[in-house]
């Protein structure tokens, strides 16, 4: 991340677009149900997309115009007190713009609620978009496991569960606002001007003041909150390591050893937040001073107009309101200070992990020997030198041998010598150095993991992984477990081979992995 990265950085808002623009160019299809008749269609997501953007944009118009004919009416009913107060005839224009104003409030409810739930509808309907576009990209070519193995960026999981959805929201929250922005100023610039042009004058020197000690005030802001995601992701991983190896741990006696590393994890993140506390409590200071004298200024513009008799009293709640409205708008980023500073570190960390999911793997870059593969009915290596991912530790040197279809072989070797190393060239996991490797296609070999592994479905999942599309039957799997002497599996749990452990007991639910750890230790 950059360190002088702030609100007004060009790069952000690069990234930003680059994140956006998948999800608004994409012709791929999706259904869609109409809302309260449930018509169901498909089109495009790029359609759909714009489509919902278009929706918020009218009913955002919508609202601001509500908010200005709130301010006229307020005005008006106020100038109309004075002369009811000295004439009873009078009483009835004031009654009826209150009246006018009730009746503004009544049309301006399903306006304002449909605006909010059109909102949060776009934030899941992107947030399901990108989270399963990422998802597919993390996927293709086994990007998970170059990332994993070359580290490439801390923690990819949490990026896609937490950084996604944070920065979807802030997207819109952010684009939302400076619409938001423009349009009140269209409809309270014109109501202030009227009422004060110098009160205009100053609304603008106000927040061109503000919006400048703001953009020099987020660039450590955005630091600081960038590194608190990053270290109470890492906080959170540590958790779930701990309870993926609670068996070995206890063995071990290790207890002492992981309470000490998850409380080093815990302080890092907890002395980071006391930093970012105490810089956001320098910022509320500014902040704060700039919204407070908001309250007076426009009166103390009005007040001279007014002792002159140029307006009447409406005028100070109307002013106030306008100056309110015309000074929010014109320093949104004063406002929006923390939002665009937490957004940019969610823009930054997706970034990072979009940057490295496009990344060629270093045997496709120029400089860089790759061993290639050749489809065949044996397994055989031809002049196979393999070195580590990153071409800095050379493991096996010009290494030949074949063998041919019903035979078998055994690579021997003391630990780190790389007879791992070798089947993951095999599996093509691996292609940094040189040489050939003839094979089937994989999906006619299996290899099994030096750590055992089981997904996280159900019974059936286990008995079908990885294939997720299966001409077998529910007897051909029983009578699978009943050869492996564990067929009790299938009618142990409610569900039968789409049962869970612990399924049917309140609160209760284990991986299968788990269970089956269990029944091994018996």
């Amino acid at each position: 991340m950059e360190t002088k990265t702030s609100i007004f950085s060009l790069s952000l808002w690069r990234s930003v677009i680059a994140l956006a623009k998948p999800f608004f160019t994409s012709r791929e299809k999706s259904e869609v149900t109409v809302p309260f008749v449930g018509i169901k269609f498909n089109i495009q997501d790029r359609v759909k997309a714009w489509g919902l953007v278009a929706l918020l944009f009218l009913f955002l118009v919508g609202v601001n115009k509500m908010n200005a004919m709130i301010n006229g009416a307020y005005g008006d009913f106020q100038n109309a007190l004075p002369d009811a107060a000295k004439d009873a005839t009078l009483a009835g224009v004031a009654w009826n713009n209150l009246y006018f104003l009730a009746g503004i409030f009544i049309a301006a409810v399903p306006v304002v609620v449909l605006y909010a739930w059109l909102r949060g509808l776009l934030v899941i309907v992107w947030r399901k978009w990108l989270t399963e576009f990422m998802l597919k990209q993390y996927f293709t070519n086994r990007n998970y496991y170059r990332i994993a193995s070359n580290s490439l960026v801390d923690n990819p999981d949490e990026r896609i569960a937490n950084d996604v959805e944070g920065y979807v929201g802030g997207a819109l929250t952010l684009v939302l606002s400076v619409v938001d922005a423009v349009v009140t100023l269209f409809f309270f610039t014109q109501i202030l001007y009227g009422l004060s042009h110098s009160l205009t004058a100053v609304a603008i020197l106000y927040s061109t003041f503000g919006t400048l000690i703001s953009a020099w005030l987020s660039v450590r802001l955005i630091r600081f909150k960038y590194n608190q995601q990053r270290l109470e992701a890492d906080y959170r991983y540590g958790l779930i390591n701990l309870r993926n190896n609670v068996e070995p741990i206890a063995f071990y006696q290790g207890e002492k050893a992981e309470w000490k590393q998850l409380l080093q994890r815990f302080h890092a993140a907890i002395k980071n937040n006391m930093s970012l506390i105490g810089y956001q409590r320098r910022v509320s200071f500014f902040t704060t001073w700039f919204d407070y004298f908001v309250a007076i200024v426009p009166f103390a513009v009005i007040l001279p107009i007014y002792l002159h008799g140029d307006v009447k009293i409406g005028a100070f709640t109307q002013a106030n309101m306008a100056f309110g409205q015309v000074l929010g708008a014109l320093a949104i980023f004063v406002s929006q200070i923390g939002t665009i500073s937490s957004f940019a570190a969610y823009v930054t960390r997706l970034t990072g992990l979009q940057n490295a999911l496009d990344a060629k793997d270093l045997a496709d870059t120029s400089g860089h020997t790759a061993i290639t593969t050749t489809i065949g009915d044996k397994i055989a290596l031809n002049g196979v030198t393999l070195m580590t991912p990153d071409y800095k530790r050379l493991l096996v040197k010009n290494v030949s041998t074949e063998v041919p279809l019903g035979t078998g072989i055994i690579i021997k070797g003391p630990s780190g010598s790389g007879k791992s190393s070798l089947l993951r060239a095999i599996a093509g996991l691996w292609r940094s150095g040189e040489g050939n490797i003839t094979r089937p296609e994989l999906t006619s070999l299996m290899f099994l993991s030096q750590k055992p592994y089981m997904s996280l479905g159900s019974l059936r999942d286990q008995l079908l992984y990885p294939h997720v599309r299966t001409d077998l039957t529910d007897a051909d799997l029983i009578a699978a477990l009943e050869q492996a002497n564990v067929g009790f599996l299938a009618t142990r749990y409610p569900g039968g081979l789409d049962g869970f452990p612990g399924e049917g007991q309140e609160g209760v639910f284990r991986p299968w992995s788990d269970e089956l750890l269990s029944l091994i230790h018996i």
